[in-house]
């Protein structure tokens, strides 16, 4: 790098350095400071920083060791900063819904909570559906009815940062142009086609799947893995994960086989340490999200492979899912 060009950055980080212990002051001594106009222009400025561009940036130069050994640099750690805007945000919301009482109690209990009603919902959807003879009709308008829910909660608390609605803040570049991601959701595509399945029926099992792909996505990940971190990373990642995974034996419900369902958990663990990897270092849901309904809408026109081809697949997608998670996990630790 120029010397003109880095001496421009340790300016801007002392300065932006600055505004950051002054705004962690003034927030920390008083929570009233959230009303201050000029308290506000501060925090904007700062949350700029952050999503730009420029911050990651100036993370590079200092993991590379090019700027000055004794410059302060709190502002360059990205939990810091963001933790600070967060509770920032959160102070400033004031809501007077028991949703968003109970979610500001506590996080994962309303996780937790949003897992049970999404579980016993679906499920009790799905046999409904199937009692009046047309499968997930009644899936359908309960993902919608429980997806509107979400959003709207998301939407008037103003938590779209939190639950990762919004562009990731990584280069397409550094997440190896989301290639593997892509191998991954096209799983359902590597054994054929199978179209053997009414135009109505296909319809509405799409439909279904957009919601529960969304759904799983803002609440293992946006509500689960957010509540958890707090407390620790790896344990959340973890729990994450495997709840994810867990979660899938509930097709034994549904008359699933055993052997398959056993895979289902394994492979869909690994796929969700993969997209937590990925919310964790971009901040943000979409790739996940998107990844998630493609690979659940597309199973329906999946072709039936022998066994010993679906623990090939399932072998695949464990070891592509947990080898692109580390991989962003260790640059972005």
């Amino acid at each position: 790098m120029e010397k003109e060009e880095l001496c421009y950055a340790v300016e801007r980080i002392e300065h932006l350095e600055k505004m950051f212990d002054e705004v962690k002051e003034e927030f920390e001594n008083d929570k009233n400071a959230v009303k201050s106009e000029s308290f506000y222009k501060k925090v904007s400025l700062l949350t700029q920083y952050m999503e730009s561009g420029r911050w990651l940036k100036d993370y590079q130069l200092d993991e590379k060791g090019e700027l000055p050994k004794d410059l302060k640099r709190g502002i360059l750690s990205e939990d810091g900063l963001y933790n600070l805007i967060c509770d920032i945000e959160s102070a400033k919301r004031k809501s007077d819904s028991p949703l968003m009482r109970f979610f500001e109690k506590d996080e994962i209990l309303f996780a937790v909570a949003w897992i049970i009603i999404y579980v016993i919902g679906f499920s009790a959807a799905d046999s409904v559906s199937e009692s009046i003879g047309i499968p997930k009709l009644i899936t359908v308008l309960f993902g919608a009815l429980l997806s509107a829910i979400a959003f709207v909660f998301i939407k008037r608390n103003g938590l779209y940062e939190h639950f990762g609605l919004y562009k990731t803040k990584i280069p397409a570049k550094d997440m190896l142009y989301f290639v593997p991601l892509i191998v991954i959701s096209s799983v359902n595509l590597w054994y054929g086609f199978s179209a053997e399945i009414a135009p109505l029926s296909a319809i509405l099992f799409v439909i279904s799947m957009c919601f529960v792909g969304f759904l799983e996505e803002i609440i293992f990940r946006g509500m689960l893995f957010n509540g958890m971190a707090k407390n620790g990373i790896k344990s959340a990642i973890i729990v994450s994960s495997l709840t994810f995974g867990i979660g899938h034996i509930i097709n034994l419900l549904t008359g699933a086989p055993v052997y398959e369902t056993l895979l289902q958990v394994i492979y869909a663990s690994a796929v969700g340490f993969c997209y937590t990897a990925i919310f964790y270092a971009g901040k943000s849901l979409w790739p996940c999200i998107i990844s998630h309904v493609f690979v659940n809408s597309t199973s329906i026109f999946a072709a039936e492979p022998s066994a010993e081809v679906f623990f090939f697949i399932a072998a695949a997608q464990t070891v592509i899912s947990i080898a692109y998670g580390i991989f962003i996990l260790k640059k972005y630790r």
